[in-house]
């Protein structure tokens, strides 16, 4: 019987036995390859098996993980009989495992480590070993790279602009100055201090020169700014800048920007480009500009990412200008505003009050249909309740497994048989799990099932509010609410030269404005 990476061979219809693979990396190749675990549960079970083989996915989340995802809904639609595995810390860490194979067995599945056996409490003792091997293991690896970082090594990673990669006498990887690159830094610094120009005319004289950025696209500030402001420039190399979160919905590793007192310096003279006092007025007239032009927070704008530049296509961004009338908010040519004039001739410029009158105006039929509207947030208002009952319900059922796990740990903790090394792992998984369990404790307070005591209420309520919307719509929202709003009603407009707006998907082929609606002409 061939068997395929895919897992599809041929079983539809009746029950199968089945085996889940998994590697973290392609280094991860000492005994527990993807081959060396096909063959050891295929041997184990004496006969070929189905596969489900996630190739380089970690085993900190289920998120990314397509083939177990795709395994459990085998199971639960009850075609697996018996299910495989090379090791339990396979399907995933620790307490996560346990809900694993617990859904499993509650779906009729047998499931089988082929190194480990099938006992429950060994299971639960192994699982928290390797979670801990996991997390020490993180560990060494983190103060390995700190070790490399301190020797002079380059940790990896693309090398910042004026410098290159080179491979020292010792076999390993430096960094090294990139003389082309580095006259382009110099001139970037020189430019800037020797007259009162922003970042967006250093940019622009950088262009006219022909010299062209890493990657080759155009320059921009924000490609200046990061050469102004790296300190690597004067010999100062810093690691442990960022670090990464697991996402454990998605799987993937979200950068975040450490604390200053964790970062890890190192002063190497052979990187120096620029001197001291240069670099050190350059940073005073960074923070003099930004005192003199302070900049708000970010926020999402109303059509933030739904304008389009019908010239270069790229997005429209919002700016805040003032006159002797008032103050007002544009939206313009992204790119154009980036990189100046030349890079784009589309010139549109839209007024945010404007479009948001329009939406004012869009949304009046809606508001005609006043009963129609209130039916809707009655019936809302019912799947609301419901939605309430069935977290409490999913929270109590969180906590009581929470418990069920505390309960084991704390017996294996109890067991006389089970090593001190061991114990200080089961010891920490235990501590948390109870701080797990505390925070779905208090998520289950926070959630307030009440019921409606009195429709005619809360009718009176939302007519009310009804009213209200219906003479200032827009103005009852915030900004990112509206921006929410125009991207399910409206979508992505392109904005023409002319300032007329249309629909995206038809600009390519029409110009066709649309006559009513957001999407319209001045």
């Amino acid at each position: 019987m061939v068997t395929t990476a895919n897992g599809r061979n041929g079983h539809a219809g009746r029950k199968y036995d089945a085996l889940y693979a998994r590697y973290s990396s392609h280094a991860q190749d000492d005994g527990t390859s993807i081959a060396v675990q096909i063959e050891s549960c295929e041997r184990a079970a004496g006969k070929p098996l189905k596969h489900f083989i996630d190739q380089a996915k970690t085993g900190r989340t289920t998120g990314g993980r397509t083939e177990l995802l795709r395994l459990m809904e085998e199971a639960e639609a009850g075609r697996i009989n018996k299910l495989y595995v090379y090791k339990y810390d396979r399907l995933g860490r620790a307490a996560e495992t346990h809900v694993l194979v617990e859904d499993l067995e509650q779906h009729g599945v047998e499931v089988v480590s082929v190194t480990e056996g099938t006992n429950a409490l060994a299971r639960g003792v192994q699982l928290v070993v390797a979670a801990d091997y996991s997390r020490v293991l993180a560990e060494r690896t983190r103060a390995g790279l700190v070790q490399r970082h301190r020797e002079g090594c380059w940790t990896g990673g693309p090398p910042p602009y004026g410098y290159r990669i080179v491979q020292s006498d010792d076999g390993k990887k430096r960094l090294a100055v990139h003389e082309e690159e580095a006259e382009t830094v110099r001139f970037i610094f020189e430019t800037y201090l020797a007259e009162s120009i922003g970042l967006k005319e250093v940019a622009r004289r950088v262009r006219a020169r022909g010299v062209p950025t890493r990657l080759g696209g155009p320059w921009g500030f924000g490609t200046i700014r990061s050469i102004l402001t790296n300190a690597m420039l004067i010999g100062e190399v810093r690691y442990l800048r960022r670090c990464f979160k697991l996402d454990r919905n998605t799987g993937r590793r979200v950068p975040r920007w450490s604390d200053e007192d964790r970062h890890v310096v190192n002063r190497d003279e052979s990187l120096r480009i620029i001197d001291d006092e240069t670099f050190e007025r350059a940073q005073a007239q960074l923070a003099a500009n930004r005192v003199n032009r302070p900049r708000e927070a970010k926020e999402v704008r109303p059509f933030t990412r739904h304008l389009f530049c019908a010239g270069c296509g790229n997005v429209f961004y919002a700016r805040k200008s003032a006159n002797s009338k008032g103050a007002y908010r544009y939206y313009a040519c992204g790119h154009r505003q980036s990189h100046g004039p030349e890079a784009c001739d589309n010139r549109a410029s839209l007024r945010e009050d404007k479009l948001l009158a329009r939406v004012q105006e869009a949304m009046s039929a809606v508001f005609d249909d006043m009963d129609g509207v209130l039916d809707e947030v009655a019936a809302m208002a019912s799947e609301a309740l419901e939605a309430n009952r069935s977290e409490t319900t999913r929270l109590k059922g969180e906590i009581a497994e929470a418990d069920k796990f505390i309960g084991n740990l704390t017996r294996l903790l109890a067991d006389p048989d089970i090593e001190a090394g061991a114990k200080k792992a089961i010891a920490r998984q235990l501590a948390e799990h109870e701080g797990k369990r505390e925070e779905l404790r208090q998520a289950l307070e926070a959630v307030a099932v009440q019921s409606v005591a009195d429709m005619d209420d809360l009718m009176a309520d939302c007519r009310q509010a009804f009213l209200e919307a219906k003479a200032n719509f827009a103005g009852l929202m915030t900004p990112a609410q509206v921006n929410r709003f125009v991207a399910e009603v409206v979508g992505p407009m392109t904005v023409l030269p002319d300032g007329r707006v249309v629909q995206k998907e038809n600009a390519a082929t029409t110009e066709e404005v649309v006559a009513a609606g957001i999407v319209r002409g001045r």
